[in-house]
C-alpha cells in the first residue's frame, strides 16, 4: 500500500519550487508515499529581508522562471492579523481534496505548514467552516509540520482553542450472515455512566520539524503550535539549522519511520 500526501509550499514559493526543495524528502519516502504538490491561489509580494541570515535561510532564488513566481495562502500583517485570501485558498483546497483525493496525510512548510495544520483540523471538524461543510473526505491520518506556527487570525485560533468531542474510531464486526466486515462506531456517549470525552485542537497524529536557528519562524513560535496536538503526543524533530526542511541521514530516517507507521 502506497500512501498519498498532499504538500503545501511556503510563502513566496509554489508547487514547482517546493518540489525541487523537497527532493531529498521525497526520495526518503520512495515506495512508501506519493507526494502531490499544489500551488496556492494568490500571487504575493516578496517580503524585504533585512539581514544576510534571513536572506540565506529564506532561500529565495533570483531567476525569472516559473518556479520563481511567488504565491501564498493568505496575506496579513501584525497590524491586520486577519487572513486576507484564506477563504479562496480553502475553496481551492476543497476542490483538490474532492478531485485528487483521497489523501492519507498532509505536509506543509512555514505558511503552508500552518495551512496544513488548519486543514487537518477542519477535516476532523468540517462543520467549523461553511466552505468545508459536507466534504466527503476522511480526516488525515497524520501531518508533517515544518517550521509551522499557530494562526494569528482570531477566528482560526479559536478553531484550536474551542473544546470538541473526541472523534470515535470505527471498529469492525463480522456479519452473522456472511464473512463481510461491517464498520461500526463506538458510541460511548450512549452508554450509561460514561463521561463524554472532549479535547482542544487537533486529534490526529503529527510530526513537527523545528529549526533551532530559524530566524523566519523562531523556535518558540513553532513550539507554540505543539500545545494544540495533545490528544496524540506529537513527534518532534529538532535540527540546528534555519528555515528549511533538513535532509541529513537522521532526518531522512525520521521522516521514513514516521510515515511508514501509517501503512
Amino acid at each position: 500500500m502506497t500512501l498519498r500526501i498532499l504538500c503545501l509550499h511556503g510563502y513566496t514559493q509554489n508547487a514547482l519550487s517546493f518540489t525541487k526543495k523537497t527532493a531529498v524528502f521525497r526520495k526518503s519516502l520512495k515506495g512508501i508515499a506519493d507526494l502531490v504538490y499544489i500551488t496556492a491561489p494568490h500571487v504575493v509580494p516578496i517580503p524585504t529581508l533585512n539581514t544576510p541570515e534571513e536572506r540565506e535561510n529564506d532561500q529565495l532564488e533570483e531567476d525569472s522562471g516559473p518556479e520563481a513566481i511567488p504565491y501564498g495562502w493568505w496575506t496579513s500583517s501584525p497590524e491586520k492579523p486577519q487572513y486576507k485570501g484564506f477563504d479562496e485558498s480553502l475553496v481551492g483546497l476543497r476542490e483538490v481534496l474532492e478531485k485528487q483525493g483521497p489523501f492519507d496525510g498532509v505536509m506543509g512548510f512555514s505558511q503552508g505548514a500552518s495551512m496544513a495544520s488548519i486543514l487537518q483540523l477542519l477535516l476532523e471538524r468540517p462543520y467549523l467552516s461553511p466552505i468545508m461543510s459536507g466534504l466527503q473526505h476522511d480526516p488525515f491520518k497524520f501531518s508533517i509540520i515544518v517550521s509551522g506556527f499557530e494562526p494569528r487570525d482570531a477566528e482560526k485560533l479559536a478553531w484550536y482553542t474551542n473544546k470538541y468531542p473526541v472523534l470515535e474510531k470505527p471498529r469492525k464486526r463480522r456479519s452473522e450472515d456472511d464473512d463481510e466486515d461491517i464498520m461500526e462506531v463506538d458510541q460511548d456517549d450512549d452508554k450509561e455512566n460514561v463521561e463524554p470525552k472532549y479535547l482542544h485542537g487537533v486529534q490526529g497524529a503529527s510530526m513537527h520539524v523545528i529549526g533551532r536557528n530559524d530566524v523566519i519562524i523562531q523556535q518558540e513560535r513553532s513550539e507554540a503550535l505543539l500545545k494544540h496536538y495533545q490528544h496524540k503526543t506529537p513527534v518532534t524533530l529538532y535540527h540546528d539549522g534555519g528555515h528549511y526542511l533538513p535532509s541529513n541521514a537522521a532526518s531522512r530516517q525520521a521522516y521514513k519511520s514516521f510515515v511508514q507507521s501509517f501503512i
